[in-house]
């Protein structure tokens, strides 16, 4: 089976979701939003622009997205109330 190029932009779209999933919870002075969020950024925009008909078949790319985005303000909100209530 060979790779098309779509092939291999979803992939890197997919692995930097999962990183941007994973180290999005990372609010250690704010290094999610070095270590993190642009390569979320980078997903969505890889996602968005340069997939084309295989972006309304891959619906797993901006679940990833969102959970992480989600999770990870959960974390600074939380991280925020602990300090602010010690």
């Amino acid at each position: 089976m060979k790779r098309t190029k779509d092939d291999w932009i979803a992939l890197i779209s997919f692995l930097f979701a999962l990183w941007f999933s994973l180290a999005g919870i990372v609010w250690v002075y704010g290094a999610a939003l070095i270590i993190a969020y642009p390569f979320g950024l980078i997903s969505f925009i890889l996602w968005r622009f340069f997939l084309g008909e295989k972006r309304k078949q891959s619906k797993i790319i901006p679940t990833i997205l969102a959970c992480g985005l989600l999770l990870s303000l959960m974390v600074l909100f939380f991280t925020w109330l602990s300090y602010s209530a010690g």
